[in-house]
């Protein structure tokens, strides 16, 4: 592929602009309150605990708020004086947010499983602060009524339970997946985020390729070279096709499980999609259909 022209990447910078733009006019318009006979508002009337379905709703909006902040620190990361390093780990975030947001708030599955990963989710959630307790004496451990309380949940609406010796949870509703395989089952991005992924552990083989480029042999040490901070343009590219990518996605699955998806958002998502170089693939624009 040949290397993208600085105008080429200002344009698509600018349609990551268009896309933060938008999308917040588009969410200010929903809120929280899914349109008439829309597949969120008919699990809210059908589910046999509606509170489930909202907080499973809420979790996936939060992901999708967490997604478009650090998109929108992406753009700036790529934006004069661009970063080397930050617009992969940005990128990675963006991807893993989105992923999640997806995984809970798909249109395509059922309300059953989707409060089935809700609590997947909120256990994870719990089982990780649980760590950080463990390490800081500042962090409270979550309260033994807590889980108790989920399991009430999960009971009441017929999801798998597992505990331990001491009662505590291990599974409640679903296996919560890793990062990667979110990645890999909602985006399709299993190779990028490892990519991502070893720039944001700081692994040398990607950041010297990813991050630096070489000047020349080392004046000081032949067996030696001299590297300094680089980014092509390429990557610029690939980062942004990447990450605009997977927020547009995140984006589309709320606005179609809200009921929102007319043919003006339709077109809007479209010319952005094209101006990011996203392929029909890529988008999976049968979100839609």
């Amino acid at each position: 592929m040949l290397e993208p022209s600085f105008e080429q990447i200002n344009e698509m910078r600018q349609a990551l602009d268009g896309i933060m733009s938008e999308s917040a006019t588009i969410i200010n318009a929903i809120e929280s309150v899914p349109l008439p006979d829309s597949i969120a508002d008919l699990e809210l009337q059908s589910f046999v605990r509606p509170l489930s379905i909202k907080t499973a709703q809420d979790q996936s909006y939060l992901l999708l708020e967490s997604s478009a902040d650090y998109l929108s620190c992406f753009i700036k990361s790529i934006t004069e004086p661009v970063e080397t390093i930050a617009p992969w780990n940005l990128a990675r975030a963006v991807l893993e947010s989105a992923a999640t947001s997806i995984w809970i708030g798909s249109p395509d599955i059922p309300a059953t499983e989707r409060a089935n990963r809700s609590l997947a989710f909120r256990l994870k959630g719990l089982q990780e602060q649980a760590k950080l307790a463990k390490n800081e004496p500042q962090i409270d451990e979550p309260r033994r009524e807590v889980f108790d309380r989920l399991i009430k949940v999960a009971t009441e609406i017929g999801a798998e339970v597992k505990v331990n010796a001491e009662g505590i949870p291990t599974k409640l509703g679903t296996h919560m997946p890793g990062s990667t395989d979110l990645c890999i089952s909602e985006l399709g991005e299993g190779t990028a985020y490892r990519i991502l992924s070893a720039l944001t552990h700081s692994q040398p083989f990607a950041i010297q390729q990813l991050s630096f480029k070489v000047k020349g042999p080392s004046a000081d040490d032949v067996d030696r070279v001299d590297a300094e901070k680089h980014i092509s343009n390429l990557s610029i590219a690939y980062l942004c096709t990447l990450s605009g990518g997977a927020f547009l996605r995140a984006l589309c699955a709320r606005i179609k499980l809200y009921g929102y998806l007319t043919g003006e958002v339709i077109v809007m998502l479209r010319r952005r999609a094209d101006e990011l170089w996203l392929s029909d693939d890529q988008f999976r624009y049968s979100i839609w259909s």
